[in-house]
């Protein structure tokens, strides 16, 4: 069978020395256990075959044994290099060599994502001993091109890459590609959310993704049975509906096997697989650890005998391919390899300055550039000017058809422009085909480009925001809908970690053009968790570009112009006035510039810095204030990060006065951001200290409570009172 029965372990577990823990006795999975025949295993210890050998080549397993004992010897000269202060850290994989097969498995159009124990994963799909070091020495950047190698640079959170795998599988099927995506990760990944929403994704989309989890039986010092109460990791592929096998990870005749099934079942439709490779790493967890305390010698010394270098070796060796000649000169050679590596490595010229700010996104906003210029005299250094050139608007037509429209069908038209005009543009989110999405956002859109690209996904808003960074990476147009930016907390780290980085993470290789829809604020009686105002949480995070808009007619053209973008965007939606309708939006495609405000209202007297739910209110207020002779002006940012700094200083130089508004809590809020900013860059033209004007640092009241919460008009003319007085 291919798929053979999961051991249980039972009588063939055995307990730790760990007598005097009050906790239950720690239980470790033996040798015996791993050669069951519960699992694929083709090679025994000895070297024997005790099943049917794989079709692979005589030079394709000289190959595999080389990288392999390049790997043992780089790991252990690693671990030396740690040892004397000439790299910070290191992860070894020893004892886990057998996944050098891997790659010999999949095409060269197939795609790996890493986490960081595959050393020789890596090395058999042609990374030099020096990119590989280079990652542990801490140089920043991917050491490598990702798109070349078709290998992800490292990822430092547990398991989080799974759902770009699952992603990217999608994606590339859906523009009609064929590859494969396998990701690798190890048992205490399996722990994560991540990996539910990967497999669970990956069974219910049936795309060509396989998981090969490492399972050395600890999760730095944590065994797996603390880790999961299931008989195996490869049993969970039961509940996802997709294959799961159970396979000795130590034998890399058992690991291509194994591998080269499920990028076949993958690669004709029939969905993805989840490897367990049970295997044991004979090192610490890194070399920060020490000897581990957490298992015992006796383990370790059982553990021995299942080198899979040894027993590969013995295996050809038997077939006359290869001798001890050879695997002495291939250790000889990565260790001089590796002698020249580091050398090369000290005398490493690291990325300047300028570099680092660039990488950060693909069209640098001002507000960086101008970091990078302080940065660079507060340290004596030249910068030049890395501000992107700004995208020229997209003017409607002066004879353009207009229409009095909602937010919510004006979303809809830039959404459906953007649908029509990009092929591999795609639309994913819960309920967002058949329903419409649950403001009908997207109504209509399902129909008219099919259940493929209108994706009702599966309610997991980390699933959502996963997968769509590795259709990005793929090459798609992913465009999220999460129903309640209170929601979205689940999914920040794929945001934050992921989205936001993966264009300095591999210095520009990547592009990230994605685009997360929020509906956010009060103002409608919504329950908890319905009306909060997150957007601060987004605009700290590097590489991130956070739009929220107040009217239907900029909603329309940032939109537009959030499609086109090449950069991670998240863009938020105020849903009091999703139905509230603008009078003459054009119905033709235009955009709207991110990153520049608009002035709503001219005044003389004080400036309104707002954005979102809160412009209508000042915009009342100031109706109200000009009734008394006060004259204010009105500044809808539009977009957050950036946001217009050069609009609001202008204002302020005028009027001498700031109030700022927003429906988010005060503390970190962006009102502080820019009364900080203009502090710093105006504070001679102020005549009076600047008000914000916020949610209290609580919870947006629910309901009922919501009047609680509320910013009134009265409190905004108040505030602005408070400025005008002497």
């Amino acid at each position: 069978s291919k798929k053979p029965a999961i051991a249980a372990g039972g009588s063939d577990q055995f307990t730790g020395e760990h007598a005097n823990l009050t906790e239950p006795q720690l239980k470790f999975v033996s040798p015996e256990v791993a050669e069951s025949e519960a699992m694929l295993r083709i090679l025994d210890a000895a070297g024997n075959l005790v099943g049917p050998a794989p079709s692979v080549t005589d030079r394709q397993l000289v190959d595999i044994f080389k990288i392999m004992m390049r790997t043992r010897t780089f790991n252990e000269k690693a671990l030396k290099f740690q040892r004397t202060g000439r790299i910070p850290g290191y992860y070894s994989c020893s004892g886990q060599e057998a996944h050098a097969a891997i790659p010999f498995a999949l095409e060269d159009s197939d795609w790996v994502f890493t986490a960081y124990r595959e050393q020789g994963v890596r090395f058999a799909r042609g990374i030099s001993v020096l990119e590989e070091l280079s990652v542990f020495g801490g140089k920043p950047f991917a050491a490598w091109n990702p798109r070349e190698r078709r290998v992800t640079p490292l990822n430092a959170t547990i398991g989080t890459h799974l759902p770009h795998a699952t992603g990217y599988g999608y994606a590339n099927k859906m523009m009609g590609g064929d590859e494969v995506a396998l990701a690798i990760f190890g048992d205490g990944a399996t722990s994560e959310v991540d990996f539910h929403a990967a497999l669970n994704n990956a069974g219910v989309w049936n795309t060509p993704t396989v998981f090969y989890c490492q399972n050395n039986l600890y999760s730095q010092s944590t065994p797996i049975a603390q880790q999961t109460a299931a008989r195996s990791i490869a049993i969970k592929a039961d509940a996802y509906g997709i294959e799961g096998i159970r396979i000795d990870g130590m034998d890399p005749l058992a690991v291509y096997a194994a591998v080269a099934e499920a990028v076949a079942r993958a690669r004709t439709g029939d969905g993805p697989t989840l490897i367990e490779a049970v295997c044991y790493r004979y090192e610490p967890h890194s070399s920060y650890d020490g000897a581990p305390v957490y298992r015992t010698r006796e383990e370790e010394d059982a553990w021995r005998p299942k080198d899979p270098l040894v027993r590969f070796q013995a295996y050809l060796e038997g077939k006359g391919l290869i001798n001890t000649a050879l695997a002495e000169q291939v250790a000889a050679d990565t260790k001089a390899e590796m002698d020249e590596a580091i050398d090369a490595l000290d005398a490493m010229t690291l990325p300047s300055r300028e570099a680092l700010y660039r990488s950060v996104h693909a069209a640098p906003p001002k507000r960086l550039a101008e970091q990078l210029q302080e940065a660079a005299a507060l340290s004596d250094e030249d910068a030049p000017d890395i501000t992107a050139p700004a995208p020229a608007a997209i003017e409607p037509a002066e004879d353009a058809e207009t229409r009095d429209m909602t937010m919510v069908q004006a979303i809809n038209l830039a959404l459906d422009h953007g649908m029509k005009t990009k092929d591999n543009m795609l639309i994913l989110g819960e309920d967002v085909g058949r329903e419409g999405g649950i403001f009908r956002v997207t109504e209509g859109l399902y129909e008219r480009y099919g259940p493929q690209r209108i994706l009702d996904t599966t309610l997991c808003e980390l699933g959502i925001t996963g997968s769509a960074i590795g259709m990005a990476i793929a090459g798609a147009k992913p465009v999220c809908e999460i129903e309640f930016a209170g929601f979205g907390f689940t999914a920040f780290d794929q945001a934050t970690f992921h989205a936001a980085r993966y264009h300095w993470r591999t210095d520009g290789v990547f592009k990230m053009p994605l685009l997360i829809r929020m509906p956010a604020g009060g103002n409608h009686g919504g329950l908890e968790g319905h009306s909060d105002s997150p957007e601060a949480y987004y605009a700290h995070a590097p590489g991130l570009t956070v739009i929220y808009p107040s009217n239907a007619h900029d909603a329309k053209g940032l939109m537009a112009s959030a499609i086109d973008s090449d950069e991670p965007i998240i863009f938020f939606e105020p849903i009091a006035q999703y139905y509230v309708k603008a009078k003459a939006v054009p119905v033709d495609h235009y955009t709207i510039p991110i990153g520049k405000a608009k002035t709503v209202r001219e005044g003389t007297d004080v400036t309104m810095v707002a954005y979102g739910n809160p412009v209508l209110f000042c915009m009342e207020a100031a109706d109200k204030l000009a009734a008394d002779g006060v004259s204010a002006e009105v500044i809808d940012l539009r977009t957050l990060k950036p946001w217009d700094e050069d609009a609001v200083l202008d204002s302020i130089k005028r009027t001498g006065r700031l109030v700022v508004v927003h429906e988010a809590v005060k503390s970190g809020g962006l009102g502080a951001e820019i009364v900080a900013t203009v502090s710093e860059k105006a504070c001679d033209w102020l005549e009076t200290p600047p008000v914000r004007v916020t949610h209290p640092d609580m919870v947006w009241g629910v309901s009922k409570l919501e009047t609680y919460s509320i910013i009134s008009v009265d409190v905004i003319i108040n505030a602005v009172r408070q400025t005008l007085e002497p």
